[in-house]
């Protein structure tokens, strides 16, 4: 089992492994063009994403050399996000999860229903049957449908829970 420095790291590790496109070692520039081209230039969470590229590449590069190596986003993560609440969180994280939660909702009632998160997964080629299952993780209050809190929230958890089975396919999803 691991500690609950290594769950969150390899979490972190995983992530960092999808947003470096490029397979160089890093995430710098090119991945954002990368992960846009093979998103299918989707014209609600494109902006989202390159914002979350630019704020990540700004934040976690500590000696401004343009492009984040797994060492730096370890420590980002330890520094901006571990001992926080999710209310916390730096802006752009806060951010993905709104427009993650806008692309989500797609009859635009302000809450995601399971349906409607099942479209997004579908959409996105997550054909994994335990993904459905994510949204029931998500569902802080139970009430059947998901908020930008709820999304928040997932954010937090997945670079902070002990727990090595937290919702991470739908985060994942945003970026493949």
């Amino acid at each position: 089992m691991l500690t609950t420095m290594g769950a969150y790291k390899q979490r972190t590790i995983e992530f960092f492994d999808l947003l470096d496109a490029s397979r160089s070692g890093y995430i710098d520039p090119e991945d954002l063009s990368l992960i846009t081209a093979r998103s299918g230039s989707d014209a609600q969470l494109t902006p989202v994403i390159s914002t979350f590229f630019r704020e990540l590449l700004r934040a976690a590069d500590p000696n401004k050399d343009g492009k984040v190596g797994k060492e730096e986003m370890l420590a980002y993560v330890e520094r901006a996000i571990l001992g926080k609440d999710a209310d916390a969180m730096p802006e752009f994280l806060r951010t993905l999860a709104a427009g993650a939660f806008q692309v989500m909702d797609a009859d635009g009632n302000g809450k995601v229903d399971k349906a409607e998160f099942e479209r997004y997964l579908k959409a996105r080629n997550v054909t994994d049957p335990a993904a459905a299952n994510e949204f029931a993780k998500l569902d802080r209050d139970r009430d059947g449908s998901l908020t930008a809190a709820d999304l928040r929230a997932g954010i937090h958890v997945f670079f902070t829970e002990v727990d090595r089975d937290v919702p991470q396919q739908w985060l994942m999803a945003l970026f493949s």
